[in-house]
């Protein structure tokens, strides 16, 4: 019997590169939960996601030119 599909859209694989310590936490808490680590990060990457503020809120508090004395602005 195939598992619930949690979402309707295709799937990608994909890879990360996690720190030792944060891979083994996460699979600890999927452990605990009795869920597979890949629902964990999906749901967490969700949740930060939608958290995030809209980069059109960002430009308007990003400065469009360097500082004088940045390595940017040394270049130019």
């Amino acid at each position: 019997m195939a598992r619930p599909r949690v979402h309707e859209e295709e799937r990608v694989a994909t890879a990360v590169r996690l720190p030792k310590s944060l891979h083994e936490q996460l699979h600890d808490a999927a452990d605990e939960r009795q869920v597979a680590a890949n629902l964990l990060v999906v749901k967490a990457l969700e949740s930060y996601l939608a958290r995030l503020t809209p980069i059109e809120d960002l430009a308007l508090t990003r400065n469009p030119e360097p500082a004088p004395d940045s390595p940017v602005a040394i270049e130019r």
